[in-house]
């Protein structure tokens, strides 16, 4: 690597009689001698000598001195290992600010430095610094985890001073973005704790509403079977029938993974068949096309799912009087931006009926609303009655 340690001022003083040095490196306090007094003389000796000074004693005078003196830079605390063992110990001691290491030193190589350091201390910047090599171990080392591979000559000692500046800043940039990462992996797994909790709350609530609508439904049935009077026995058995429509859209949501959508096709098609079996009678069919998937969140679900009841009910109710028999129509058509119910009857039009203009359209009509629906009535042709739900914007 063209390097030479020297052992005493002697030898100083015999190297420079062969010439100019490409570089001088000194500690400020040597065995044999001062670094201010190196200093000098190779100043006095070769004026254009690049020298450095590396060093773990002096201070901010002391630099500055050297600096009026002619010294090229000034690198305090410093360490100078002499063997492996001494990179061991220093490596036990914590992770070193930055790490200088030639290529080819007399007792290791630049690589098994660069190696053990890394595995060591990770975030540790090291600079490779060296008059051998090439371009394939400057690659090399790259992939080792190397800051940054310096030519060793006298023009790239500025470029010295700025990679190794900048290896420590990279080096800090890394373990702050590392530590930004590890605050916001732990800011998430909080949050997704919290709302692991919050869900089993809400699934909680929705469990109880579930229990608290079927309870109420099981009073209304047995005041239905106790009552005497027709009319009351049919208003509780429909009040029974709406609070299953909402109790359909609750066990949905339970069986779902999101709390706060529901398949709605799933509780359209349970609740057209729940009304089959108590108006149907035998003589009215229900036929059903309902494409899926047709999610809904709960809040546009549970009015839509009244408005669909009191529709069905009204065609299984009031569409075939006299024992008429009939079929009731549900279709179900669209796709991720909107979805179309279709609900027809083959039986009277609702012109021909008043009871099918009573208190369950105004609700279909007030409900409308709240599930952001449009609903239309047309005479169907060739008899019987159509209902038109738009469902548009299904987020």
């Amino acid at each position: 690597a063209d390097t030479l340690a020297l052992p005493d001022m002697n030898g100083l003083d015999e190297a420079l009689a062969r010439g100019t040095p490409g570089l001088v490196v000194t500690d400020l306090d040597l065995r044999w001698a001062s670094g201010l007094d190196i200093l000098d003389k190779v100043k006095a000796a070769t004026p254009d000598c690049p020298i450095v000074m590396f060093t773990g004693s002096g201070n901010e005078e002391v630099a500055v001195e050297a600096m009026k003196r002619g010294l090229d830079d000034y690198v305090a605390d410093t360490l100078a290992l002499p063997d492996m063992n001494g990179l061991d110990e220093a490596l036990a001691r914590g992770t070193p600010g930055l790490v200088v290491t030639d290529l080819d030193l007399r007792w290791a190589s630049g690589l098994d430095i660069l190696d053990k350091v890394k595995a060591a201390t990770p975030d540790c910047p090291i600079v490779m610094f060296t008059g051998s090599g090439n371009e394939e171990v400057a690659v090399e080392a790259m992939k080792r985890g190397l800051d940054d591979y310096v030519v060793k000559s006298p023009r790239q000692m500025p470029r010295l001073r700025t990679s190794m500046r900048q290896a420590v800043e990279r080096s800090a940039a890394r373990v702050e973005l590392r530590r930004q990462q590890e605050l916001v992996a732990r800011h998430e797994r909080q949050l997704e704790e919290e709302l692991a909790r919050k869900t089993i709350i809400l699934r909680e609530l929705h469990h109880r509403v579930k229990n608290n609508l079927q309870n109420v439904m099981a009073i209304l049935r047995m005041r239905s079977k106790r009552a005497t009077v027709p009319e009351t026995k049919a208003e509780l058995q429909e009040m029974s029938l709406r609070l299953s429509a909402l109790a359909q859209v609750q066990s949905r949501i339970l069986d779902e993974d999101q709390l706060d959508r529901v398949d709605f096709a799933a509780v359209l098609e349970e609740t057209a068949l729940a009304l089959e079996r108590v108006f149907g009678d035998g003589r009215v069919a229900l036929r059903r096309n309902i494409s899926r998937p047709f999610v809904l969140p709960v809040a546009r679900a549970m009015p839509l799912g009244l408005i669909c009841y009191e529709v069905l009910l009204n065609a299984f109710k009031h569409a075939f009087p006299e024992g008429r028999s009939g079929s009731v129509d549900v279709t179900v058509s669209g796709d991720e931006t909107g979805h179309t119910i279709l609900v027809w009857d083959d039986g009277v039009g609702f012109e021909d009926v008043p009871e099918r203009r009573g208190m369950g359209m105004t609700l279909i009509h007030t409900l409308s609303a709240e599930a952001r629906v449009r609903v239309e009535h047309h005479r169907a042709n060739g008899g019987g009655s159509l209902t038109l739900i738009v469902v548009a914007d299904l987020a």
